[in-house]
């Protein structure tokens, strides 16, 4: 539940930072695809944890809490980072040049 609330959150300001970007600059689609993606991966884990245990999927532990934020801190370290690397790659790519035919 922690991974699928905390992505979402995730997704949203993403999507509101899409929204803003409008020259496409930041190239945020990249990073709204990776967290969409993954805030689809635990909501149909979350279903079947759902459909498999009932209501008890929902109950937490203080050791479940732990391991939900260490995963959702390390998807989004990944994904930053990731992002970050998109973004330098094309911040440093040369463009190609334009050769008009006489």
């Amino acid at each position: 539940m922690i991974l699928v609330l905390s992505m979402l959150i995730f997704g949203l300001i993403s999507t509101i930072g899409y929204i803003l970007d409008r020259s496409g600059r930041f190239r945020i689609s990249a990073l709204c695809y990776m967290f969409y993606g993954s805030m689809l991966m635990w909501s149909v884990d979350l279903y079947t944890e759902l459909k498999e245990d009932g209501l008890e999927a929902l109950a937490m532990n203080p050791g479940d809490v732990i391991d939900d934020l260490l995963l959702s801190a390390s998807v989004t370290v990944l994904a930053l980072a990731v992002w970050g690397v998109i973004n330098a790659w094309h911040a440093f790519r040369k463009p190609a040049r334009i050769t008009e035919a006489a």
